[in-house]
């Protein structure tokens, strides 16, 4: 393997560590939302209200579920791409399973971000 190869995907082992930290990051952030929302149930709100409520929360546990599964697929995933001995031959598969790492973290993320938007436009405008 080449050097700039080696610090390529060196690089990108790096990245998906960075998502995995700002992943669980986002978990505890959920959570968080989650017990808000729950408070906000408590309170005597509208039924329409409480639906929007119970939906965002749906969807806070939909994204958790989707983060567990990808951080399961890269707790799984055979690291040996890079060897001590660096003898280790570079398939396409294992290549593309690290950007498909990459872009599946990269979507959550955006999808939380998206949904605390709307969540926190919601909170400021309804309750």
């Amino acid at each position: 393997m080449t050097i700039s190869l080696l610090k390529y995907i060196s690089d990108v082992k790096s990245e998906i560590k960075f998502w995995t930290n700002e992943i669980t990051f986002y978990i505890n952030e959920i959570k968080l939302s989650n017990d808000r929302i729950d408070l906000y149930l408590n309170r005597s709100n509208d039924v329409i209200q409480q639906n929007k409520l119970k939906d965002f929360k749906q969807l806070n546990e939909k994204i958790i579920k989707r983060i567990n599964d990808v951080l399961a697929e890269i707790d799984v995933f055979d690291d040996s791409l890079l060897s001590v001995n660096n003898n280790t031959i570079v398939t396409d598969e294992t290549f593309e399973k690290y950007s498909y790492f990459k872009e599946k973290l990269d979507g959550i993320a955006n999808e939380y971000m998206a949904l605390k938007d709307k969540f926190v436009r919601f909170s400021i405008s309804s309750l």
